[in-house]
Order: structure tokens, then C-alpha cells, then sequence
């Protein structure tokens, strides 16, 4: 997969699929510690390309494995995107199919010596796998975290937006980032500032973790696949802001992770 940000950006000598044998051999005797992407094939609007997650799984990976001394791969490129399965290219896994790959991706890299994995997802709907894969491995001894990185993306930016719904799915946030690492596969001059349907307010009031929640998928509330003004308001400049300042924190707290991580019980064999 081409890197869309560049060398200087994004540099991938931490990735270990680009590594010969004998040097992946001796960059796991310096550190234990994988960072694990993925991310999705999806509709994210009509002006962002359908490998927005993919695009930003490979740099967000590449760009924390530098700042916290970390070893990373390829990302997963697909994921859950069932509620918008719907539009041309958007490619779907059942959860419970991911769950079992992931499993299985994450106990080879165990078992090829890493103590610790960060999951790293870019797509906030792969996360539940997540969290039922991270806590049957801690359970067994592993160090694992797990990152959403679209909401440390929205706590960079918070404050700091201009459109009414910035952190919409393909709204300023994501717009911007993704202008930042690949313009040449934005085009901010096709999105549709008028996608939403009045049926976004009735999901977003009760979204899941409240004491009620309202479901819906995609369809009940935009017409694109995204929703929030993107004219005028996401810019590539922003976008590079946002992105450096949540890897500064994520990498903080990542290296603050490992100093602490220590777990319950000895690590079982993979």
C-alpha cells in the first residue's frame, strides 16, 4: 500500500512488514510492544475516498510507533461497517468473524515475542471486538491497551472547529486530518454540507452508554455517508494540528502505560 503522507510525515522504518527476517529478529530483542492498526473500508462521503481509515490507520500507526518507541505492521484493512454496508465499495465484516482474526493476528505476534499490544483502531465501530479480544488477553496475563482514535482525534480538536457538527462520521475532523495526509484523494469542493436528515438528532440524543438508547444506522440521518459542514471549514493546516497533538498525548500515554503495565497473573503461552 502506498504511503499517501509522505516520508517526512510518516516515516515506516518501525513497521515490521517492511523488515527482513534477521531484522525483525533483532528489533523484538529491543522491544516488546506492537501497535496494531486497523481500520475499514467505508462510504465517508462524496469527497473523502472509501480507505479514510485504511489512509489514516497506516500514518496515525507509523507516526506512533516513532513518538513512542514502538514497533507497528500493516493495518487490517477491513472492518464493521454494518450500517453502511449499504453504499457501492463499503466492504463489511460480521463482528464475530473480525473478532476470531484479530484474535488469531494478535496471538501470532505473541507468539513471535512481543508482551504488549496497543490496538489501534481508526474506525470507532471495531471497537467492541476490540474490547472482548483486550479483555480475554489481559485476562491471560497480556499487556493490552486499546485506542479509538477518532475520539483522541475529536479531543485535539475540540475548541478549536468552525462547523455546528465537526466531529460528524466525514465532517471537519476527519475531512481535515485526511486532507493532511493524502490531498490528492480529498476533494472538499464534491461534499455534501446538506447530507443530514432530521433523523441525526433523535440518534445522537441517545447514543449508546446512555440510560436509553435510540438505534439507527446510517441512513436514518444522512444521505452520503456523512454528516456536519465540510466547506469551508476543514482545512489541511488543522488537520495537522489536530493529528500531531493527539499523538503527542496518545504517545504519552502509551509510554506511561508501559511503565505501569504490570499483570495480574504470568502470561500463558499463546
Amino acid at each position: 500500500m502506498q504511503n499517501p503522507v509522505g516520508s517526512t510525515l510518516a516515516p515506516m522504518t518501525r513497521r515490521i512488514d517492511n523488515m527482513t527476517s534477521p531484522r525483525f529478529a533483532e528489533a523484538i530483542t529491543r522491544c516488546d510492544t506492537l501497535i496494531l492498526p486497523l481500520g475499514s473500508v467505508e462510504q465517508t462521503g462524496n469527497h473523502c475516498p472509501l480507505g479514510t481509515d485504511l489512509y489514516v490507520a497506516q500514518a496515525v500507526s507509523a507516526l506512533l510507533a516513532e513518538k513512542a518507541d514502538c514497533l507497528t505492521t500493516a493495518p487490517i484493512p477491513y472492518g464493521d461497517t454494518f450500517e453502511l454496508e449499504f453504499w457501492p465499495g463499503t466492504i463489511h465484516v460480521d463482528s464475530p468473524v473480525l473478532g476470531s482474526y484479530l484474535e488469531a493476528v494478535a496471538r501470532s505476534f505473541l507468539k513471535q515475542g512481543f508482551s504488549n499490544i496497543v490496538f489501534l483502531s481508526c474506525h470507532s465501530l471495531n471497537m467492541k471486538t476490540v474490547d472482548l479480544l483486550c479483555r480475554r488477553l489481559h485476562r491471560e496475563g497480556w499487556g493490552v491497551c486499546a485506542i479509538d482514535w477518532w475520539k483522541a482525534a475529536g479531543d485535539a480538536a475540540r475548541g478549536e472547529t468552525k462547523s455546528k457538527e465537526p466531529f460528524g462520521h466525514g465532517g471537519e475532523v476527519i475531512s481535515s486530518i485526511m486532507k493532511a495526509l493524502a490531498p490528492d484523494l480529498v476533494d472538499l469542493g464534491n461534499a455534501d454540507d446538506k447530507a443530514s436528515l432530521p433523523g441525526l438528532g433523535k440518534v445522537v440524543a441517545h447514543p449508546p452508554g446512555s440510560a436509553f438508547v435510540a438505534y439507527g444506522d446510517f441512513r436514518d440521518y444522512c444521505l452520503t455517508g456523512t454528516w456536519g459542514e465540510v466547506s469551508g471549514t476543514a482545512s489541511a493546516e488543522m488537520g495537522k494540528r489536530w493529528l500531531t497533538k493527539a499523538i503527542e498525548s496518545l504517545a504519552e500515554l502509551i509510554i506511561e502505560w508501559r511503565k505501569n503495565n504490570k499483570p495480574s497473573v504470568a502470561p500463558r503461552k499463546s
